[in-house]
């Protein structure tokens, strides 16, 4: 990966101890001696994440935490501080302060690479997060399934529309639409947490579209769990009459009022078993296929997934 480090730190067998470490993994390392040098080479250029030292001349580490929490351009800059006291307590007082991590010296230095590089992810991701649902949106999406594509795992994609949904955005209004779509955000979420084991990875793309990747060999029980579990609550989402007749009337895109049932999911499966996914948009492509073909058969109500099983 490519990024920009700050190595705020007045030890100089520290400094270049890092910078051995990451140089020669596509990182770009600058150092400071102390804080007031540290905050002028971060006005200068942001870093993609700051190793913190707290005790150095001048400007401390925790006065220097404390200005770049304060203002809003480094406010979510990743900060690990690097110390030699491990205890607890220290622990727990540098995140109270606005720490993201906590590294000990002495430190193993694969362990320091992998934190530093994690600290990115989350940024990145909390950057470019859905504001309505909080997901990693477009940008996480598409790197997480690049590094997969990339891996050489085994991999399925999942692209998960919400049927109907512009019925009842359109006759229920906008804040329930919002509503809705959270729903489904916090039903792919508690899915993750069930198959932790299983590296899911759940993204927001925008409107009603969600992603999910995870194992091959988990999709079906993933799709199915997702499917019934928003069949479950579909129905509270709607006024009692209307959940009990399991339609309501709406105007479609030509404007003409016709029954549209209750929300459901179509839930189109793509994986690398029996074909060679490429790239991110050979993914999306064959998706939007699956979906038009599992929405074009839908004879009844109810959320439904279709995996790809052809080959190239």
């Amino acid at each position: 990966m490519e990024g920009k480090i700050l190595v705020a730190d007045d030890d100089k067998a520290m400094q270049e101890v890092v910078c051995r470490l990451l140089n020669g993994r596509g990182w770009k390392v600058r150092t400071a001696d102390d804080g007031l040098s540290a905050l002028e080479r971060i006005a200068a250029e942001l870093p993609d994440v700051i190793l913190l030292d707290l005790n150095m001349p001048g400007l401390g580490g925790r006065e220097l935490l404390a200005s770049l929490r304060r203002n809003p351009r480094t406010a979510v800059v990743p900060v690990i501080i690097i110390s030699g006291e491990d205890s607890p307590g220290e622990k727990a007082a540098e995140f109270g302060i606005g720490a993201d991590d906590f590294v000990s010296k002495p430190f193993d230095s694969v362990e320091l690479v992998a934190r530093v590089e994690a600290a990115a992810r989350r940024a990145r991701r909390l950057l470019a997060a859905n504001p309505l649902t909080l997901l990693p949106g477009g940008p996480a999406i598409e790197e997480e399934a690049g590094a997969r594509i990339a891996s050489g795992a085994p991999l399925a994609f999942f692209y998960i529309d919400m049927d109907n949904f512009k019925a009842y955005n359109d006759n229920y209004g906008y804040l329930k639409g919002d509503e809705a779509i959270r729903m489904v955000a916090r039903l792919l979420t508690e899915v993750q947490n069930e198959f932790s084991g299983d590296e899911l990875f759940v993204g927001h793309i925008g409107g009603d579209d969600f992603v999910l990747m995870c194992p091959p060999d988990k999709a079906e029980a993933v799709a199915e769990r997702v499917a019934a579990s928003f069949d479950s609550r579909a129905p509270g989402l709607y006024r009692a009459e209307d959940a009990e007749s399991g339609y309501i009337t709406s105007a479609d895109r030509s404007g003409i009022e016709r029954r549209f049932p209750l929300m459901s999911l179509s839930i189109a499966i793509v994986t690398n078993e029996r074909r060679r996914l490429g790239h991110y948009a050979r993914i999306v492509d064959i998706a939007a296929e699956i979906k038009k073909f599992l929405k074009g058969r839908r004879t009844a109500g109810g959320s439904a997934f279709l995996k790809d099983r052809r080959r190239d």
